[in-house]
């Protein structure tokens, strides 16, 4: 057994930043958490990183097919790693693809027929594509910064004739972007801001660096976004459902999830933050909440049953962009005491 196929060890290397395989001859150097934050506020501005380390969208595509072309070897291991750590691993995909698939019937149903898919990930494996592919009405875009994801993309589209015919649908850039995002999509003609649309942000947001606040993308797509608009948002979470009534039961969850975001840092960055409830309620505040509200991504339309949740786990909502003028204006006394 090559040291290339041999499984990785939790808790030995190598783990970002440590130096790839090819020493730097022909991968650009890491780029600093700085770098990351000021990245993820802008639009066009993607990072070059290392292609010897696994990059997490080509980790997912092995998860669910380790015979994958879309995955190297180094990225298959840690899909390994993570079902190893936490068996749940590759069933969490399949949730977050149902979890797609609904919303966007849901979005149909309501009339809806834009629809964005941010940190799209590969589209051969996409349910989002595969959802919309087939409503003759209905367009998507797919943004992904990851320029591996990218060009697997480009081929993909370029042997379907029918997607060649409709408007730009694949784009390179940062998904957090969000103002110089849809300004830049509408010129381009690629959405209709006139009209409603359905931003997907699945399995996205807890990538998003800590340093950069998770609610101000919701605000920004609150702001900028028709009312009516849907936004499907999904988190990964340490912390476990109030079903699950044991404390060492929980601790274990807690403690799943941290391992699994350990594995997780093997990737180029950015690497997962899990969240609590409330937490998450929070960055989703801003949002008209459909019924059930919070609940998970394996169970949304319905609330969250699950007596013995796996990590990893994500709570998911979905929710309508308000008509901010139809709301209150809030009063101030001037008061700051």
């Amino acid at each position: 057994m090559t040291s290339e196929t041999a499984p990785f060890l939790e808790g030995r290397g190598p783990y970002w930043p440590d130096a790839c395989a090819t020493s730097g001859r022909s991968c650009p150097p890491p780029y600093t958490g700085l770098d990351r934050v000021h990245m993820q506020r802008r639009w066009a501005d993607t990072p070059v990183v290392c292609r010897c380390h696994p990059h997490p969208a080509r980790v997912g595509a092995a998860l669910c097919d380790p015979q994958t072309h879309l995955a190297t070897e180094r990225d298959k291991r840690l899909a390994d790693e993570l079902a190893r750590i936490a068996p749940r691993s590759r069933h969490a995909l399949v949730d977050s693809d149902t979890f797609t698939t609904r919303v966007i019937h849901g979005a149909l149903s309501d009339g809806v027929t834009q629809f964005l898919d941010l940190g799209s990930g590969h589209i051969a494996t996409s349910a989002a594509h595969a959802a919309v592919a087939g409503h003759p009405t209905a367009t998507i875009v797919h943004v992904d910064h990851d320029l591996h994801v990218d060009s697997h993309n480009l081929c993909e589209l370029t042997e379907d004739p029918i997607l060649m015919t409709r408007p730009r649908t694949l784009v390179h850039a940062n998904a957090f972007a969000i103002g110089p995002m849809l300004t830049s999509l509408h010129r381009s003609g690629a959405l209709d801001r006139s009209r409603r649309l359905c931003v997907l942000l699945v399995d996205l947001l807890y990538y998003l660096d800590p340093a950069n606040d998770a609610r101000s993308v919701i605000r920004r797509l609150v702001k900028h976004l028709p009312s009516g608009s849907w936004v499907a948002v999904n988190h990964l979470t340490n912390q476990a459902p109030s079903t699950l009534d044991s404390p060492g039961a929980r601790a274990a969850f807690r403690r799943d999830t941290d391992r699994w975001c350990r594995a997780m840092t093997r990737c180029v960055p950015p690497h997962p933050q899990a969240s609590s409830r409330t937490e998450f309620g929070r960055r989703i505040a801003d949002l008209d909440l459909h019924p059930p509200g919070i609940t998970s991504t394996g169970s949304w339309p319905d609330p969250d049953t699950t007596r013995l949740p796996q990590a990893p786990y994500t709570l998911a909502a979905v929710g309508r962009v308000p008509d901010l003028s139809e709301r209150e204006p809030r009063v101030t006394t001037g008061d700051r005491s």
